[in-house]
């Protein structure tokens, strides 16, 4: 048996290695051959009407501008920022994280309306650039957006309000107390351990 031994080490060091020469490989192929290709939708001036005198009222309570109209590749309605330079919080949507909500913004997606209006292109749009195999329906947000774009509220959304989703406890919590957010310390390395040869 002994005699063995490093032949056994050599064979589980060889699949190791063919394991993570498969891994690199598949990672070259997911990334380069089946990652969608953004295409940006040409936009078309439209000629602008003559200024009307407005009453006093109107101008006040001016609706908010409606996202531009999606694409025909099914890519959703994007905006070049976000109403009013405020964003929605789309992280007290399940499913959605800090990095997720980060993708979305730099798609142009800043609102719980825009994701409420998304049909079944532009799911599949989203889905397919983001790589998640029907995770927006799985976690229906489509309709936990439609409810948070009338003002409603969700049980999610109630534990991110709270602070107790974990993706929302430090920035909740800063939030309240009326401070930035300040990042998590860096974990010190374990000491390691002297090793003692047994002989």
């Amino acid at each position: 048996m002994t005699n063995n031994l490093p032949h056994i080490i050599e064979i589980a060091v060889l699949l190791l290695v063919a394991f993570l020469i498969g891994c690199l490989i598949g990672y070259f192929f997911r990334c380069v051959l089946f990652r969608p290709k953004v295409v940006k939708a040409a936009q078309t001036p439209s000629p602008k009407p003559a200024p009307v005198a407005a009453p006093a009222a109107a101008v006040a309570k001016a609706p908010k501008p409606a996202p531009v109209a999606a694409p025909t590749d099914g890519r959703p309605a994007t905006l070049d920022k976000a109403r009013d330079g405020k964003k929605d919080n789309l992280k007290r949507i399940k499913g959605i994280g800090p990095k997720i909500e980060g993708i979305l913004n730099k798609l142009g997606i800043f609102h719980f309306d825009q994701i409420a209006s998304w049909n079944r292109k532009s799911i599949t749009w989203v889905d397919d650039y983001l790589s998640f195999k029907g995770r927006i329906d799985r976690e229906e947000w489509i309709s936990q957006a439609k409810k948070l774009a009338k003002g409603e509220s969700t049980a999610f959304s109630n534990r991110v309000d709270r602070g107790t989703v974990p993706s929302s406890k430090r920035n909740t919590a800063a939030k309240n107390a009326g401070l930035k957010a300040k990042p998590k310390p860096a974990k010190k390395p374990a000491a390691k351990k002297p090793t003692v040869k047994k002989k």
